[in-house]
């Protein structure tokens, strides 16, 4: 077997199965072109030999890099496929809790109005001290609280009240990847998401998107 032909059956064996574009073969091709030194009337059939191995080598260097560029786009994309996979997943999650609190018995383990009296409740059921305004003064008044498990992990709940409808905060420390914030609608519920002071908030409610909005600036805002 040739070097050449060692090579390339090297090069199938190792490289990941992925069809480069016309645009990157065309560029490996020029690449490999430009180290051909300049034709000679008569040139010895020993040098233009001799001269095809740079120009093989170019074109197999030019292939790596393509096939290098491939798996990296595609191990990009599957990772960001994979990560809206797992938000959505949790976004339903979230809607669920927030509805069957709404239909069942169990929309607060602890009744009350009084942000002094809701936040010590949560000392020994959940790792962190979740921050507890009342807003009842801005249109948001406290109804009290709970403490959910979702996605696999205990999270303090705060429920607010929306004139007729119910703000249900879930509360939980952030992850280092966790810092983008983002609202939307899942089956007819708002939801928004923010991080601060190192704790993830998504809130879920049946009234407006703007509401939430106006809960944040009022939450964050508020002792």
């Amino acid at each position: 077997m040739s070097d050449k032909q060692e090579l390339g059956t090297l090069l199938r064996d190792a490289l990941p199965q992925y069809r480069a574009p016309q645009s990157i073969h065309d560029w490996a091709r020029a690449q490999a072109r430009s180290q051909e030194a300049p034709s000679t009337h008569g040139r010895l059939v020993k040098r233009a030999t001799e001269a095809s191995a740079p120009r093989f080598l170019a074109y197999a260097a030019g292939l790596l890099i393509a096939a290098a560029l491939g798996w990296t786009a595609d191990a990009t994309y599957r990772t960001r496929r994979e990560s809206a996979a797992g938000q959505d997943a949790l976004v339903a999650e979230l809607v669920d809790n927030h509805v069957r609190s709404l239909i069942g018995e169990h929309l607060v383990d602890i009744r009350s109005t009084d942000q002094h009296t809701v936040k010590p409740w949560f000392a020994g059921k959940t790792d962190f001290a979740p921050r507890v305004v009342d807003l009842t003064s801005t249109g948001f008044p406290l109804l009290g609280a709970r403490v959910d498990y979702v996605h696999g992990r205990t999270v303090a709940t705060l429920v607010y009240g929306r004139r007729r409808h119910t703000v249900n905060v879930f509360i939980w420390p952030a992850a280092k990847s966790d810092t983008e914030s983002e609202s939307r609608r899942y089956n007819g519920y708002a939801i928004l998401h923010w991080v601060d002071g190192g704790l993830s908030y998504w809130a879920v409610t049946d009234a407006a998107l703007a509401d939430l909005d106006t809960f944040r600036k009022l939450y964050e805002s508020g002792s």
